[in-house]
């Protein structure tokens, strides 16, 4: 999925984008030229409308050699899904510009007050991956509107312009830095119309199957397929720490063998993830091609993705305890995966029960 090229200019670059805080202008040009911000945006608009197990072995690849680079793909590509659900004359408009990012916040921390042409819009979210090179914000907003059961509360979603923003720098973390989701405001906004949409199949304004796919299930798959991919990589990197102190036969007697049947089980942990999450993908997509979406693998995937998050959690908190003061480093690659992988796991979508 990725040549040595861009492995190597990934791998050179990541200990930029934590020193920098966001990620380096040779990462965004490599990102621009691919397209990967667009990997689920429809060709006619310009982007690559690549099936969703495609898109997701991109994803995954992206984060087993550098999870913040792979959560800020996933986050603005999927916020560039919305492409399929706005006014076309708009989103031609718009995805016209190659440097293109959406990106933005799903809770619904603001209001819309409907006016002649649009609403206006006042607000404040937090987490907006990739805020530094957005182009547009994306937001949801409670609307307040009167039908025929009196007054009702809906939620709508916006995008809006970077210029019509505040950021507020407050994303510091951890791990994940160079994400640089920072929260952002807006204040009595005009926010027309045609930059109002509803992300729900019925909805959507362009063919494309994906759009018609459970947003709730991509967005299990999208982010589940990123931690499989550092969790692939730390396994990798404390591979070649037992190697290591494998040299040392005092280590070998007393740990080695326990510590490395630790790593066989959360390789293999991570293996039957694999095969089930991409199985699952490709039945679930071939099913939605043929017109036969089942609602019972849908629930499966929620109930699994969340049961094997919990899982690879407690697996690598194993490891990391067994790779001693090396693995707490700052400039060790295993510190890094371990502060980016527990950091996106405090995302909302995957932490309750299913």
């Amino acid at each position: 999925m990725l040549n040595q090229e861009q492995i190597s200019l990934i791998i050179e670059s990541r200990m930029e984008g934590v020193r920098i805080g966001k990620l380096p202008d040779i990462i965004l040009h490599e990102l621009y030229a691919r397209k990967w911000f667009n990997i689920w945006v429809p060709k006619i608009y310009g982007g690559l409308e690549m099936p969703l197990a495609d898109g997701c072995r991109l994803l995954e690849s992206l984060a087993y050699w550098d999870g913040a680079l792979g959560w800020t793909v996933t986050l603005c590509s999927g916020a560039n899904m919305f492409a399929g659900f706005i006014d076309p004359k708009t989103a031609r408009s718009v995805f016209a510009n190659r440097e293109v990012c959406f990106g933005g916040s799903g809770r619904a921390s603001g209001r819309a007050v409907p006016i002649d042409g649009g609403y206006r819009l006042t607000g404040r979210w937090s987490y907006a991956t990739g805020a530094p090179h957005l182009s547009h914000f994306t937001c949801n907003a409670v609307v307040e509107t009167n039908g025929a059961k009196g007054t009702e509360l809906i939620v709508k979603s916006f995008f809006v312009e970077k210029d019509q923003v505040l950021i507020d720098h407050d994303w510091v973390t951890f791990g994940l830095k160079a994400t640089a989701s920072h929260s952002f405001e807006l204040q009595d906004v005009f926010v027309p119309t045609t930059q109002s949409f509803d992300l729900t199949p019925e909805k959507a304004t362009h063919g494309c199957k994906l759009f018609q796919y459970p947003f709730q299930q991509f967005a299990e798959f999208t982010l589940f397929v990123n931690y499989l991919g550092m969790f692939s990589r730390y396994c990798d990197l404390v591979q070649k720490e037992f190697f290591l102190r494998s040299k040392d036969q005092d280590w070998v007697d007393r740990r080695g063998k326990s510590y490395f049947k630790l790593l066989g089980r959360a390789e293999q942990f991570a293996e039957d993830s694999r095969k089930y999450i991409y199985a699952a993908i490709e039945k679930s997509w071939d099913e939605l091609q043929n017109g036969e979406a089942d609602q019972a693998i849908y629930e499966e995937v929620s109930r699994r993705t969340r049961a094997d998050l919990r899982s690879m959690r407690n697996l690598l908190m194993d490891l990391h305890v067994k790779c001693g003061i090396k693995a707490a480093q700052e400039e060790s690659e295993l510190n890094l995966v371990f502060c980016n992988f527990f950091t996106a796991t405090q995302h909302a979508l995957l932490q309750d029960e299913a």
